[in-house]
């Protein structure tokens, strides 16, 4: 089955270019952004084992959880880029 990661191969990049960049970031925030970029390559991990597999070996629930995987991914996207433009 090929299920899309989304927008994880171009939102983990981002988020390593918040901590390497110059940010004033609040106390704690590079902590957090590292906790959040090996979670999200975690599911990134995942997903592509999902699309490995045949559509018929995949169950409803997890088809859904990917789905909802890849939305949120876009969505994170979206808030990474206007922070960027903000800042």
């Amino acid at each position: 089955m090929e299920l899309a990661t989304g927008a994880l191969g171009t939102l983990l990049p981002k988020l390593g270019q918040l901590l390497q960049d110059e940010y004033n970031l609040q106390k704690g925030a590079k902590k957090n952004i590292q906790f959040l970029t090996r979670e999200l390559q975690s599911i990134q991990a995942a997903l592509r084992s999902v699309g490995e597999l045949q559509p018929d070996q995949v169950g409803e629930l997890v088809k859904i959880w990917a789905c909802d995987a890849r939305e949120l991914s876009y969505d994170m996207e979206d808030i990474v880029d206007t922070f960027l433009v903000r800042v």
